[in-house]
């Protein structure tokens, strides 16, 4: 396989699971030089969760070496995630800047509503217990979403955006949220916000925040007065 197609490999992935590349190597950056060992950009790519073999990650490291021993991720990450967009147009607002690419994007796969239908009576199961949470929540001023945010961003726990293992969804239910929620109605939560696919060993705790935090009030940018809803 060549450079260009293990490129447009690491760039389909990226796009279709809005990969945030660039910050799986920036902390083996400590100097912000640009620069990674190999080593380092070959876990970088690894704890992104990029199926690469090891010939096609060699190659990636022989295309973006540096000086024989480390490897340039920058370029690399501008490489890949052009993919989202042209960066720095205003500089040149004259330039062609392709559509979408076809065919990579499941339209519902970043929705906010969860899409797994539950079996037997665990769907009415499902929706007595967010009801409930919805009330403690409120009741108690709590906003679920940041308890997941620093969770999301752990380095040694297996990354994809929005998304946190099923270990620490349950700690920060546990910890934060609501610790007398039974073990069962924890399962039933996270079977209904799992990841897909390979994923579906995480939850979206994002999709899961949105249907219980209340919905931020909007303003007029110039009045600063609440919109109507």
């Amino acid at each position: 396989m060549s450079v260009t197609e293990i490129l447009q490999k690491v760039k389909t992935a990226v796009y279709k699971n809005r990969i945030r590349i660039k910050e799986f190597f920036s902390d083996f950056d400590k100097l912000r030089c640009g620069n990674v060992s190999q080593s380092q950009f070959k876990s970088g790519l690894s704890m992104a969760g990029l199926v690469l073999s090891a010939e096609e990650m060699a190659h990636l490291v022989n295309e973006f070496a540096v000086d024989g021993q480390r490897v340039n991720y920058r370029l690399f990450c501008e490489e890949v995630e052009d993919v989202f967009g042209k960066s720095d147009l205003e500089k040149c607002p004259t330039l062609h800047v392709p559509g979408k690419p076809d065919g990579l994007v499941n339209g519902e796969r970043f929705t906010l509503k969860p899409g797994t239908t539950l079996p037997g009576d665990a769907e009415s199961k499902f929706e007595k217990i967010m009801e409930d949470l919805a009330y403690e929540t409120k009741t108690k001023r709590i906003q679920v979403k940041p308890f997941f945010d620093d969770a999301s961003r752990n380095q040694n726990s297996p990354l994809r955006v929005n998304h946190v293992s099923r270990d620490q969804f349950k700690q920060a239910l546990k910890n934060h949220i609501a610790p007398d929620l039974s073990p069962e109605a924890v399962e039933i939560i996270m079977d209904k916000f799992q990841g897909e696919g390979r994923f579906n060993n995480m939850v979206n705790y994002v999709a899961f925040a949105n249907n219980i935090d209340p919905s931020e009030a909007k303003y007029d940018p110039y009045s600063l007065k609440p919109l109507a809803a």
